[in-house]
């Protein structure tokens, strides 16, 4: 009688246990959805790749393969949406992604820039373009860590905030992007 009522118990802490690990199956298949993606992107084919992302992400929350790999692939979805002009559906998934990226690599990561760049970008695409302007004015700091197509990238999006804001009356903030941009 003892050996009955253990036995499912035991089952009961053996699938939580299982459950709370990381799944090797989810990370292969998110890991497969992500190489879609980027190839798809690549070759113009935003649609799929779109897709594909969407499926790394969800691999991800049903692998429950960690806060790192969820920032990687949420920020990979949202650039894809972007490019797609979603750009309530990518600034939800930007700030998510940075919140989480915050907490594991710091807000003064080349990380978090990244993302700050990218949902600078987004908000500019939506007209919203001083709140994007204090996302952007956080990479200011950290945007010499860039290196090649991100450093041009950055210099751009500085330059375009500068001329925004200056035609907005916002003429300190237009220079500081304008310095910034010179010093890339």
């Amino acid at each position: 009688m003892h050996i009955v009522k253990t036995v499912p118990l035991l089952l009961a802490s053996y699938i939580l246990l299982v459950a709370g690990c990381a799944n090797p199956l989810n990370r292969a298949t998110s890991d497969r959805y992500a190489e879609e993606c980027s190839i798809a992107e690549t070759k113009g084919q935003l649609a799929y790749a779109e897709e594909a992302c969407f499926r790394a992400v969800k691999n991800v929350d049903w692998g429950n393969l960690g806060p790192e790999l969820k920032s990687q692939r949420l920020y990979n979805l949202a650039r894809i949406k972007r490019r797609l002009a979603k750009f309530g559906e990518a600034e939800g998934l930007l700030k998510e992604s940075i919140s989480i990226e915050e907490s594991i690599s710091g807000k003064e990561s080349l990380k978090v820039a990244r993302r700050l760049v990218e949902l600078s970008i987004n908000l500019a695409a939506q007209d919203k373009w001083l709140e994007g302007a204090e996302f952007l004015s956080k990479v200011i700091p950290l945007g010499s860590g860039f290196t090649g197509q991100e450093r041009s990238f950055t210099k751009t999006s500085y330059l375009e905030y500068s001329k925004k804001l200056k035609a907005l009356g916002s003429a300190e903030s237009a220079l500081r992007f304008e310095s910034a941009a010179s010093a890339l």
